[in-house]
């Protein structure tokens, strides 16, 4: 019997057993990093791709603000960045992130917000490996999937009547110069 097998000494067994294990090298960043945020990268597809919510700037008629939402006009959107998952299939490697994104919307109507969130979510079910240019960078969106079913949370606090609904999706995105 070994000196190592008398001493239990696992590591001292394995190596002189000619076995030999290296460290693993995981990270969870893709290359190269995201200059944009995923939200404001989704919400330029939404706006300028899908036509399905307008620019603020453009004092135009459901506006899809980043972060926040102001408070006119009535019918409006907003996208957040939330919590996305790390994948822990691969053991070495870049581990893929699948970041999180929440759209909130909010319509005079149930029945135009609830329609408005619906056709988004729809639209964005649809995206497969899209190319998205803000300038001067270039992302490709590989997928959006919707994880949680549309929410209506009611009318707005402190309002008459402006009703709110969200959904939260799961995408994802790399940089591609």
């Amino acid at each position: 019997m070994s000196n190592a097998v008398a001493a239990g000494n696992l590591m001292a067994m394995i190596n002189a057993g000619g076995f030999y294990f290296a460290p693993l090298s995981r990270t969870t960043e893709g290359t190269p990093k995201l200059e944009v945020s995923p939200a404001s990268i989704v919400a330029y597809y939404i706006i300028n791709t899908l036509a399905k919510m307008t620019d603020p700037s453009d004092g135009s008629a459901f506006p899809l603000w980043v972060s926040h939402m102001q408070d006119k006009p009535s019918n409006a959107g907003a996208i957040y960045d939330v919590p996305g998952v790390l994948e822990q299939r691969q053991m070495s490697g870049v581990v893929p992130t699948h970041q999180g994104i929440l759209i909130r919307i909010r319509a005079v109507s149930y029945e135009t917000g609830y329609a408005k969130i619906e056709d988004i979510a729809s639209a964005l079910d649809e995206v497969f490996d899209i190319s998205v240019e803000i300038d001067p960078e270039e992302y490709v969106i590989q997928n959006i999937s919707k994880t949680t079913p549309i929410v209506p949370l009611g009318i707005e606090e402190g309002t008459k009547r402006r009703y709110l609904f969200t959904a939260n999706f799961l995408l994802t995105i790399r940089k591609i110069s």
